[in-house]
């Protein structure tokens, strides 16, 4: 495979049901539904998602923010903060959330295309827990869209697992390993996260494609980094700086080294993103120097937006093992904290390493990509990452700007509208997306607001005294 041809795994599908707003179905498809052995992945890999207020664009961003905490977390349900979030978001309606993702691994030089579906729903005891999970699988370029399935998982008792036999010691000490626990936790971040499979030289071809077809998964959940425009949490930034020991199980990474040949997936923790922040970065003795060429990138970065920034320094406080950091804007006659600098400048800092995470071969999602950011600065970013990025960007936007850039690519352009359906944009001649979406023209989105219906609320501004106080 030629390397700006596909990554090695790749999102087809992302369908999700049942959080904020979203009480049915909604898909997102990321490439065309005929797959080749030597598919371009290029022209498929930027999209926007276009829609109204309160139309649910947040909330399909926010959903992938939990498919991947499933996925890498065995603890992430036990939290008590992740419980009141999923409380408040989670569909009144539906009472459910559901999640599924198709997505694409090159195994030995062969496509597999994988299902992943999961929902969660409260217990008896008012807890969210995984009701019901499953992956299933088929050969990408096969003409069947029949799927085999590799585990099913329903109110935490295993199903179903590829390849089981009667009195299989594999498929025993899974089910033992996992016993009481799949309600709580993903059959992967288990598996590949928390548990190890000593007997490797006795697992069998049906075992190890049980067990490869898992670990993908496991790597699908770390290759996907969401940033969320309300959110202020940097504990991926914090647990890549604890975890300083860290690496992929190496009975997991021999068995998927021999079998795949994939040796970049084999220390998992190049793929937990790095998130700056503005201020109490905590950075690790050893990473340190690391951590300053890092900055220095930044520095880089932002100088393309503001070419009076001279240098980004770092104010550095001593905690035992670690660092606490501060960035320090450098112009010209002034340094500045860079907490004191534009909400446009600190949000670029955050998103220096989820646009970083998308040139290196991440699947990235931005909420509100558009805030803060100037028009021109969005659409010259877009134009880059469409060009040279290896992985796939994911974003939603109110801005109508970039849809002139994003007409260029197939399947970049998607618009939601107020009863929660997806209406993706289809080329037609010479019409631009953006003239019709302003004009109302676009299914779903018919923008039916005039400046007269304001009047009610706001007066005409004449003889209007009524928000007037004595």
């Amino acid at each position: 495979m030629g390397e700006n041809i596909m990554n090695d795994i790749y999102l087809l599908n992302y369908s999700v049901k049942g959080i904020k707003t979203l009480d049915q179905l909604v898909s997102l498809s990321f490439y065309k539904k005929t797959i080749s052995r030597d598919m371009d992945t290029q022209e498929y890999n930027i999209k926007g998602i276009y829609g109204m207020n309160g139309s649910g664009k947040s909330g399909i961003i926010t959903s992938v923010s939990i498919l991947k905490n499933l996925l890498i977390d065995p603890n992430y349900l036990n939290n008590p903060i992740t419980q009141k979030n999923l409380d408040g978001i989670v569909n009144k309606k539906t009472k459910e959330l559901f999640m599924e993702a198709d997505y694409l691994v090159d195994l030995k030089n062969d496509l597999f295309c994988f299902r992943y579906c999961v929902t969660l729903a409260k217990d008896v005891s008012g807890k969210y827990v995984i009701s019901q999970e499953s992956l299933s699988v088929r050969k990408a370029v096969s003409k069947s869209d029949e799927m085999g399935m590799i585990f099913e998982v329903t109110a935490g008792k295993v199903d179903f697992l590829y390849g089981e036999e009667k009195e299989d010691s594999f498929s025993t000490a899974i089910i033992n390993r996992t016993m009481n626990l799949l309600s709580t936790a993903s059959m992967c971040a288990l598996l590949c996260g928390k548990f190890s499979y000593e007997n490797r030289k006795k697992i069998q071809e049906k075992q190890i494609f049980f067990f490869v077809s898992t670990c993908s998964l496991y790597i699908l959940g770390h290759k996907l980094h969401v940033y969320l425009d309300q959110s202020d949490d940097h504990r991926e930034f914090i647990r890549k700086n604890l975890l300083e020991d860290y690496e992929y199980d190496n009975v997991h990474a021999s068995i998927f080294a021999y079998y795949l040949k994939i040796d970049k997936y084999l220390k998992i923790d190049k793929n937990i993103l790095s998130v700056i922040s503005v201020t109490k970065n905590l950075i690790s003795k050893e990473k340190y120097a690391q951590f300053e060429k890092t900055i220095h990138r930044l520095y880089e970065f932002l100088h393309i937006f503001k070419s009076d920034l001279q240098n980004i320094e770092i104010d550095k406080k001593e905690n035992q093992n670690f660092f606490i950091c501060d960035l320090v804007m450098v112009y010209d006659s002034y340094k500045i904290h860079a907490e004191y600098e534009s909400t446009g400048i600190k949000k670029l800092v955050r998103l220096f390493a989820y646009l970083n995470e998308m040139v290196r071969g991440g699947i990235v999602f931005i909420d509100e990509f558009d805030s803060n950011l100037h028009d021109v600065y969005l659409c010259a970013l877009l134009e880059y990452l469409m060009e040279y990025g290896k992985g796939q960007l994911c974003f939603t936007t109110h801005n109508v700007g970039p849809m002139d850039v994003l007409k260029q690519r197939k399947k970049s352009i998607d618009f939601l509208s107020e009863d929660h359906k997806i209406y993706p944009w289809t080329k037609s001649g010479n019409y631009s997306p953006s003239r019709l979406y302003r004009n109302g023209m676009i299914e779903g989105s018919p923008f039916n607001i005039d400046s007269i219906d304001f009047i009610s609320v706001f007066g005409s501004g004449e003889e209007d005294e009524s928000w007037e106080f004595s």
